[in-house]
């Protein structure tokens, strides 16, 4: 790096008259021994590489954007598979970097020299301008009269000051972002499954908000082909969905609809299980949803809840409470005469895809009555919440959404006993080793042989081993 940088001023200062200049066919074969390998990037490797230079210089990070996206299509276009680990360290590099410029002042810091200096003459320019502008009347515009030739003059010459060098563009830096991107998502060959995972985590966060707006609509696509797979990939894609319909207008009506379908007994079993409910609990919190399609949610929940892990039931009864409590239409769930009758008289669709037309609002929470009889102390104390008046305020679903065997195991060893459990006195005759407990029970050796000679005791002894 030390020599691109000498080489970068030796042709910057060589040419006439000087400009800045980038020793781009040195630094391509630096990135292309980057990142095409027969092994992943060394940890190491990669933490020196970023902390010093995309990281932190906005002209490395620029150019390294550019032959990234230069090296992932050359194997497109000559139809080629892409090396092994090609896509892995280009994805491991960008989940890291972490310094995207927002504004064009944060363009601030060079590896280049003679492009520090090109943007300090940049920045040094347009405040000399603004100054100008600022101290000029703002009516003195409608009182002179400018001709067509003058108007073209002007014209060109704005052209040629908006000329700036794309290193110290936040533009065009942004356009490199986004291309390395979506030149990596949507490449023919494809990333795997771990490597898709991998890119939707960061993507809600570290990617939408520096896109070029023209490329949502291009990653929206890509983001809809993961809800159609299904899957954990599902699960991830819908925050990055719901961030482009929520920060960036993008139109995407059949979103609970997709949602809905996600809904089923593999989402209470995956790793992503606490992530996905606080998306769904964000996703249903508008008081503006369709009553209908808030019971929809509610009673899916709770249909799931019967086959549930006693860790997952106590996730959900909070959460089906803060939904009745945030949505009142929706408190006939509850209050049905159907609630007595059970499932005979249930009107809902449980093979229904569409929200809409899942009869939710003519079913009721039978199943969640049910849980009143569950086996777990923590599941049947909870449930009862549902038969008392609604005026505790809602949970923090956060105490809840973490809750796993190893939880709930360690609060109940924990937990303080009031009263003394029941003991046995050993003189409690049963199946396995009854036989044996009752013949020392006995205190003379002729009502032992009398035991013993009894049919019934053959059978205890089958079972003293």
């Amino acid at each position: 790096m030390s020599l691109i940088r000498t080489e970068s001023s030796y042709i910057s200062n060589k040419t006439k008259p000087a400009t800045p200049q980038f020793a781009i066919e040195s630094f391509r074969r630096l990135v292309r021994s980057l990142l095409v390998s027969e092994k992943p990037i060394i940890d190491d490797v990669r933490k020196e590489w970023i902390d010093k230079w995309p990281g932190k210089c906005d002209d490395i990070r620029y150019f390294f954007f550019k032959e990234t996206i230069s090296l992932l299509r050359e194997f497109d276009i000559k139809n080629e598979s892409r090396p092994k680990y090609l896509t892995a360290n280009v994805l491991s590099i960008l989940e890291n970097i972490h310094t995207m410029p927002t504004d064009q002042s944060e363009i601030d810091e060079f590896w280049v020299p003679e492009i520090a200096r090109q943007e300090k003459e940049q920045v040094k320019q347009s405040n000399l301008e603004q100054t100008k502008l600022d101290s000029q009347d703002w009516t003195a515009y409608y009182d002179q009269m400018v001709t067509e030739e003058d108007e073209e003059k002007a014209t060109d010459k704005n052209a040629k000051k908006s000329k700036v060098r794309d290193t110290i563009n936040l533009s065009a830096h942004r356009a490199m972002y986004s291309g390395v991107w979506l030149t990596l998502l949507k490449c023919p060959t494809g990333l795997d499954v771990s490597e898709n995972r991998r890119a939707l985590v960061v993507l809600h966060q570290l990617v939408i908000p520096f896109l070029k707006p023209s490329e949502r609509a291009s990653l929206a696509d890509w983001l809809s082909d993961c809800c159609d797979i299904g899957g954990v990939n599902a699960l991830l894609a819908l925050n990055s969905l719901w961030r482009l319909m929520r920060d960036h207008n993008l139109d995407y009506p059949d979103f609970y609809r997709r949602l809905y379908a996600l809904c089923d007994r593999n989402v209470l079993h995956v790793l992503y299980r606490a992530r996905f409910f606080r998306m769904l609990d964000l996703f249903l919190s508008s008081t503006h949803l369709p009553a209908l399609l808030v019971a929809a949610f509610i009673k899916r929940l709770s249909r799931l809840s019967i086959s549930a892990s006693p860790a997952a039931i106590v996730m959900l009864i909070p959460f089906t409470y803060n939904l009745l409590k945030r949505h009142p239409g929706c408190m006939h769930l509850i209050h049905s005469e159907r609630m007595a009758q059970g499932e005979e008289a249930d009107m809902y669709k449980v093979e229904e895809t569409d929200p809409m037309l899942s009869n939710a609002l003519d079913s009721s929470l039978w199943e969640m009555s049910t849980h009143q009889s569950h086996y777990h102390s923590s599941v049947n104390r909870m449930s009862q919440i549902f038969s008392q008046v609604f005026s505790k305020p809602n949970f923090a679903m956060e105490e809840f959404l973490d809750h796993a065997y190893i939880t709930m195991f360690d609060s109940e060893i924990r937990r303080r006993i009031k009263n003394n459990p029941a003991l046995y006195d050993g003189k409690t005759i049963g199946i396995f080793g009854g036989h044996k407990r009752k013949l020392d029970s006995l205190e003379t050796d002729e009502e032992k042989d009398a035991v013993s000679g009894t049919q019934g005791d053959l059978v205890a002894e089958l079972f003293e081993f």
